[in-house]
């Protein structure tokens, strides 16, 4: 796993964009306190024992959803999905800005749309499309995590909308353990690879 692309690494450019005070852009949004728990999208029930690749699979749908909506109360749900599944336990728990946790946790979940957004036509829109293209690269564990928390690596690939094959990315998406359910932290891309090669994708239940 490429530590220079991890949650923990981005916290100081997310520093610099939020400062050490209430940002005011917030004032107008709904900024959402989020419990980490149970629940149940695209008929993916994602409980402790759903895997981290299920967990990705309905967070990349949402944000193809957020990216696609028609309507304002569209985007809100698909966007609530997104909250659904993001680590914000373990999003505070690095959190050395001076937001609050649901406004911490708000500006890294409405990152995740526009980070990876050129892509969402090539998201799967179902979990027998999804598992042939999830890759779980690595479950690891956190370095001086209090909890010994473990976090892992998704990547998919995706096509560029043009076709152009030298446009096709690696998407990566990150998730961690948060009180015992794998979560989403943040997405990405791999730098170093257009495809995942011989790496073969999950075949999980």
């Amino acid at each position: 796993m490429n530590k220079s692309l991890t949650l923990f690494a981005i916290v100081p450019a997310m520093l610099a964009l939020t400062g050490c005070s209430r940002d005011v852009r917030l004032t107008d949004e709904k900024v959402r306190t989020v419990t980490v728990k149970a629940v149940s999208h695209y008929g993916e029930q994602l409980d402790k024992s759903a895997s981290p690749e299920k967990v990705a699979y309905v967070a990349l749908r949402a944000i193809r959803e957020d990216f696609q909506a028609k309507s304002d109360a569209d985007r809100e749900a698909a966007l609530d999905k997104q909250f659904d599944v993001c680590a914000a336990d373990e999003l505070q728990r690095v959190n050395k800005t001076g937001l609050s946790r649901d406004e911490w946790v708000y500006t890294i979940v409405h990152r995740w749309t526009p980070t990876v957004a050129h892509y969402v036509t090539d998201f799967p829109t179902s979990w027998e499309q999804a598992k042939s293209r999830l890759v779980n690269r690595k479950i690891e564990s956190i370095v001086d995590h209090p909890d010994g928390g473990k976090r892992c690596e998704i990547a998919m690939e995706a096509s560029d909308p043009s076709g152009d094959v030298n446009a096709r990315v690696v998407v990566l998406v990150w998730l961690a353990m948060d009180n015992g359910f794998w979560r989403v932290t943040h997405l990405g891309f791999d730098p170093s690879h257009r495809s995942l090669g011989q790496q073969q994708a999950s075949k999980g239940p």
